[in-house]
């Protein structure tokens, strides 16, 4: 920013914006009379002259006050006699009008003073310049500059690709896309290693050094590469390869024999506006040069062909590259105060060196620099642009997508939005189907961390050897085939946002250790890592699984446990909210129509009854599934009866082991001839009817509590009272 800023300042005409109107003061003046003139006319300072007009210093209101203050009895009558010269002070800073621009305004900006004086080569007070007006006038300036630059920089044919400091393209023009053959919305906001694994740019952002002259080929075109760092304030925060098509100058030098070919190939480099061109031949003697370099030059073509280029320019190196044979780019050349990048070309012909050619990269640096600064503001919007593609793409669902009224539901939807607005970690609960999913997404879509990402794995999806380095990433080289530059893992792809494990019942033992030290220390260890990574992640946990039975069985870890139960929900099956079927059943179908592009208006009063007398062991996700198959294969307004194909119901087998409950209860209450008293008559049908419940439930302890219609707790109590083994 400096070089624009001292660019400014060289252009800006700066004596127009000294006023002339400024009331000085004579040195002569008495002490009382300067009091009065500050009183009157309420001015913090003033100039001071002698009688030639000369400029002596300035006199302040606070200097005089202090003055006054000093004397504590009639302080005018004992600086009566006082000239005002006797208090001049040296102002900060004094400007001459005959100076450059760039001198006085520079130490004016760099020392923040808001006002000085200006005096002539004489001494005589010329006037003020306010340095608010000059930031006007510079600011608009720069802006006038960044507009012509910007604009020189998309006419540019060579191609240019820039990244930032993450490796991610952000500019990528029209060049570029011809010379490499692939599209810009491919390209742009994507690492530049995916689309070029062996990148020479992202190899410049990592060693900040730059490679130059760099001769590839991309299908039957020869370039020579420029790949430089952007650097600002000794930080490195991009890089930038510049593509220069040297096919059109290589087919210039094998032509040049040719003279009727010569002709064609002189006009179109003549008629380039944008960069100046020059050869020389075997003799240093210029051959051709275009205006772009004579009007550098301010000389005409007549007075350069055929002269020795270092006549023309002194300090030319066209003859260095006619004696070396070697291609340079991105070397400086300086004229009349001004810096070029210049490119220098051997001109062959049969394997033998016939001339050198040289031709600009830029009009000049400052679009160079211009460039650099496009770059960053490529960047910043980039970040802008990704952080409102963020806020699109983070949970699917919300708070309203959650259908039901049941008390079981309020109370689940109370507890979500209590909990969202927490950092603890949640347990989700339910059987398969219940819609633990839309509840993780709701609790993210409802916290404050509802802008940063919602990443969600399934811990029973992914193999085993494949689990870690999916929750944790991976280091480059930790195994055969892993990504160069190695791969983050979904905790931290979840950083400053949520992550939901699914399935947290399913995951191996080993990984329910590592997962443990995660939660503790907010930090993951990649796979093949050497160094912690801090992430800041909210939890969210599901299962269907009875986690509690689980650790009594030494399948999941206790401290785990705990550290996952900060904040269970637990979420009512189907079969236990009938009150909700209905709504349930209008809004799957309202959703299938939009996905189906189905007109079906509802469900009829018998298929409500009928679908009240099924089970539903799938829960919602059977019920959506249900509904589909009969609106596929409805051909009217309204689903019925015999549209829905529900499975054999559940109360034949229930109804069966109840029966034989009922048996063994009897055969238990008689014992032989002997009747058992009450209590024991009780105690012996609890244990019977405990039994028959975790036999129809295979084991599962939660689903068997539902059944008989207890809370959980007061199960595992009374499987401890009468010693059930199951």
């Amino acid at each position: 920013m400096d070089g624009f800023i001292s660019l400014g300042l060289s252009l800006l005409e700066w004596q127009k914006y000294v006023s002339t109107n400024v009331q000085s003061l004579s040195g002569k003046m008495p002490f009382s009379s300067a009091v009065n003139f500050f009183l009157t006319n309420h001015v913090t300072q003033a100039p001071v002259v002698d009688e030639d007009g000369l400029f002596l210093g300035i006199i302040n209101s606070l200097s005089l006050m202090e003055q006054l203050n000093s004397q504590v009895q009639n302080p005018l009558k004992n600086y009566s006699g006082s000239l005002l010269e006797n208090f001049v002070e040296k102002p900060e800073i004094i400007l001459n009008i005959e100076d450059g621009s760039k001198q006085n305004l520079q130490q004016l900006i760099e020392q923040k003073i808001p006002l000085a004086f200006v005096i002539n080569r004489e001494g005589r007070l010329v006037g003020e310049i306010q340095l608010c007006f000059v930031a006007k006038a510079l600011d608009q300036l720069l802006e006038d500059l960044e507009y012509f630059v910007t604009s020189v920089i998309e006419s540019d044919h060579n191609g240019i690709v820039a990244i930032n400091a993450q490796g991610t393209v952000i500019f990528y023009n029209n060049s570029a896309e011809q010379i490499l053959g692939i599209p810009a919305d491919k390209v742009i906001g994507n690492p530049v290693q995916q689309f070029f694994p062996d990148s020479l740019a992202y190899q410049t952002l990592v060693t900040a050094q730059p490679q130059r002259d760099v001769h590839q080929i991309y299908g039957d075109k020869s370039f020579k590469t420029d790949f430089l760092p952007i650097v600002t304030q000794d930080k490195v925060i991009g890089a930038v390869a510049i593509f220069k098509d040297i096919t059109e100058l290589k087919a210039v030098s094998d032509r040049l024999s040719h003279s009727e070919r010569l002709t064609a190939t002189l006009e179109a480099i003549v008629d380039n506006s944008y960069e100046g061109i020059i050869v020389i031949d075997e003799q240093e003697r210029v051959q051709i040069i275009n205006q772009f370099f004579l009007d550098i030059l301010e000389l005409k073509e007549e007075d350069v062909i055929g002269k020795s280029v270092l006549e023309v320019s002194p300090d030319s190196k066209l003859p260095e590259t006619l004696k070396s044979g070697e291609t340079k780019f991105g070397d400086t050349w300086q004229y009349n105060g001004k810096d070029y990048l210049i490119m220098r070309a051997p001109v062959e012909k049969n394997g033998k060196i016939i001339g050198a050619l040289g031709r600009t990269l830029f009009k000049n640096m400052e679009v160079a620099k211009m460039f650099a600064k496009k770059v960053m503001r490529l960047e910043d919007d980039l970040a802008y642009y990704k952080k409102e593609l963020h806020r699109f793409n983070t949970s699917q669902y919300c708070c309203k997508d959650i259908i039901g009224n049941s008390p079981r539901m309020q109370s689940a939807k109370t507890l979500l939005k209590r909990a969202a607005l927490t950092n603890s970690t949640i347990l989700l609960l339910g059987e398969s189907g219940t819609g633990k999913e839309v509840f993780a997404h709701s609790i993210h879509e409802a916290s404050l961390r509802q802008e940063g990402p919602f990443i969600k794995i399934n811990c029973a999806a992914v193999p085993e050897n494949l689990l870690e380095s999916e929750l944790f990433g991976y280091a480059e080289g930790a195994f055969t085939g892993a990504r160069k530059g190695g791969k983050p893992g979904k905790f931290e792809l979840a950083d400053k946002g949520t992550i939901f494990l699914d399935e947290i019942g399913d995951m191996p033992l080993s990984m329910q250790a590592k997962l443990l030290r995660t939660i503790q220390e907010r930090e993951v260890e990649r796979l093949g890592g050497t160094q912690p990574i801090k992430i800041d992640v909210r939890i969210i946990a599901a299962t269907n699984r009875d986690l509690h039975q689980m650790v009594i069985e030494h399948k999941f870890r206790l401290d785990l446990y705990y550290r996952l139960n900060v904040v269970s929900i637990e979420l009512p099956p189907l079969r236990e909210r009938g009150e909700d079927l209905e709504l349930l059943t209008d809004a799957l179908i309202e959703r299938i129509n939009h996905r189906l592009g189905t007109l079906i208006e509802g469900v009829s009063e018998d298929s409500f009854t009928y679908l009240h007398s099924y089970n539903w062991p799938g829960n919602i996700r059977e019920l959506e599934n249900i509904l589909e198959r009969a609106i596929i294969i409805c051909d009217e307004p309204w689903i019925q009866p015999w549209h829905l194909s529900l499975p054999l119901r559940a109360d034949n087998t229930g109804t069966q082991n109840m029966e034989e409950s009922g048996r063994q209860l009897l055969d238990s209450l008689t014992n032989g001839e002997t009747l058992k008293t009450l209590e024991e008559g009780l105690e012996e049908a609890e244990r019977i009817m405990i039994h028959s419940a975790l036999q129809k439930t295979q084991g599962n302890k939660m689903q068997a509590a539902r059944l008989l219609g207890i809370h959980r707790s007061a199960l595992y109590k009374k499987i401890a009272k009468h010693r059930i083994i199951h």
